[in-house]
């Protein structure tokens, strides 16, 4: 806990021990290890591409990635923008839940479209 969580936040957890042993992990989107990607991956960070206040830094830069690059793999991606493909994977589907991610067509010849919802 204090090796990963100052990475995210910048601070310390806190530890609370009482009657049930409690951590309060404080976070932070601005000083994530991430948020360096928004500022070299994505053009804005205004939710230009129909971002919510729930999209993550990772899938905003995946939807400016595929409204740039409409036929990239899941493998580019993840080369791109420095994270696993498994994490990739996982963000698509939220975002396909989410209806900002849509594919169409099939496996290999397919291309992702990003659809840009009013915010």
């Amino acid at each position: 806990m204090h090796h990963y969580v100052p990475r995210y936040s910048g601070r310390n957890p806190e530890m609370i021990d009482g009657d049930i042993f409690r951590i309060i992990v404080p976070l932070d989107d601005y000083y994530s290890y991430d948020a360096g990607l928004s500022k070299g991956q994505l053009k804005g960070s205004d939710c230009t591409l129909g971002c919510t206040l729930s999209c993550t830094l990772t899938q905003k830069a995946i939807l400016e990635y595929f409204s740039d690059n409409p036929s990239a793999t899941q493998l580019e991606v993840s080369e791109v923008i420095g994270k696993s493909v498994r994490t990739i994977k996982s963000d698509i589907a939220r975002l396909k839940e989410m209806g900002l991610l849509i594919r169409e067509g099939g496996k290999k010849n397919g291309v992702w479209v990003v659809n840009k919802l009013e915010t």
